[in-house]
């Protein structure tokens, strides 16, 4: 015995969705070199990943920059005493760590991960930073794993025809 319900067994797998290291059917979820069955991923959950590294130290060094700036002033001078180029040099030098946390925001955005529970163990079975492919390939496995579950796609369980038609 594979440990696989006598659901799985009785029918052939169909192909939900495939592009290059990836492969979805209604018996697997294959990515890459990974293989995991479908009846096994549990408790699927979205998530967001870490920040892009040069993102966070822009971040933390706009931090220190106008926290700097503003302890400096405080202390070595009168504020009314600074004159307007100073004040635009300083704006400057804030700028540019400031700008550079957008730019990194916007060009390396967070990925967007999936996970799953298999075999009791929580496992990221996807990422991308792509919104778009990590729409499909989410939507692909939920098919995959309904289709699984309610017979295949070729007469899925919500087409069957259970419930009246209005007009």
């Amino acid at each position: 015995m594979s440990g696989k319900p006598e659901w799985v067994t009785r029918r052939t797998p169909t192909t939900i969705y495939r592009q290059p290291g990836l492969y979805i059917t209604t018996e697997w979820f294959v990515i890459g070199e990974r293989r995991y069955p479908i009846w096994e991923l549990t408790n699927l959950r979205t998530g967001r990943g870490r920040r892009d590294p040069l993102t966070v130290r822009s971040m933390m060094v706009t931090a220190v920059v106008v926290a700097g700036v503003g302890a400096t002033l405080g202390y070595v001078r009168e504020l009314n005493d600074i004159s307007p180029a100073t004040y635009l040099a300083l704006g400057a030098a804030a700028m540019v760590p400031m700008l550079t946390a957008a730019i990194g925001h916007r060009l390396r955005p967070r990925p967007y991960e999936l996970w799953a529970d298999i075999r009791g163990r929580a496992v990221m079975i996807f990422a991308s930073d792509q919104e778009r492919i990590y729409g499909q390939v989410t939507r692909a496995l939920i098919r995959a794993k309904e289709a699984a579950r309610y017979g295949g796609i070729a007469d899925p369980l919500a087409s069957a025809g259970q419930w009246p038609t209005v007009r």
